[in-house]
């Protein structure tokens, strides 16, 4: 089965050019397009594709103004940001926000379909650079509990840490079962402690605690 795909960026050149990257794609189906939120958010409710390509700098409303409203009314679609910015006010916004990717506009065909095929099967992914400017900007901002996110870390057992650093890497669950040989419903046991443990609600805070605390390399 395909993966239905809709792009959403204001430059009609930038749209057509991906199309005919994805639509030589045996896998991708670009099902719809839009210039604006407005018509993405619309467009969405249509054809209801299993990712949306979303711009950051559009008229009307931003891409971060429509993914937030895209979450607020319920649409189920995987949002990967493809953007020429990459601020880290848009990169934190994005993925508290419930972006399953964010990649900028310079990345290669192959790349930007592997990242498509990776959010389409569940996982997520950061690009590294940009996961570097995320790490940055909490260093800055976001030490003052740094004491306390390191006594949680030791609460982790080998394994959990292990499944952290590999959720943190856009991994699945059922990715991540089968790269250390176990079941995805142990992963998904492990998962529950790790959130209890470091104090989290969901799979973005996890990810976005594992770049605060440089568990991976960037």
């Amino acid at each position: 089965m395909s993966i239905r795909v809709m792009i959403v960026d204001d430059h009609q050149l930038f749209r057509e050019g991906i199309k005919s990257i994805l639509s030589a794609t045996k896998d991708i189906l670009v099902v719809s397009e839009a210039a604006d939120g407005e018509t993405a958010i619309t467009q969405a409710h249509i054809h209801n594709p299993d990712i949306i390509l979303l711009d950051i700098v559009m008229p009307h409303i931003d891409g971060i103004r429509t993914l937030r409203r895209m979450k607020d009314l319920g649409i189920k679609s995987r949002i990967i940001i493809l953007s020429a910015h990459s601020s880290k006010n848009y990169i934190i916004n994005a993925i508290k926000l419930g972006a399953s990717g964010y990649i900028t506009k310079d990345n290669n065909r192959q790349n930007l379909i592997q990242v498509i095929r990776r959010v389409a099967s569940g996982g997520k992914y950061l690009q590294p650079s940009l996961g570097m400017i995320l790490r940055q900007n909490l260093e800055e901002e976001e030490y003052d509990d740094y004491s306390e996110d390191i006594k949680k870390m030791e609460l982790l057992s080998r394994r959990e840490f292990e499944i952290l650093t590999l959720v943190a890497r856009g991994n699945t669950n059922k990715e991540i079962g089968n790269k250390l040989f176990i079941s995805e419903k142990t992963v998904k046991n492990h998962m529950t402690q790790i959130f209890k443990k470091i104090e989290v609600e969901d799979r973005v805070q996890a990810v976005i605690f594992a770049y605060k605390n440089s568990i991976i390399e960037v």
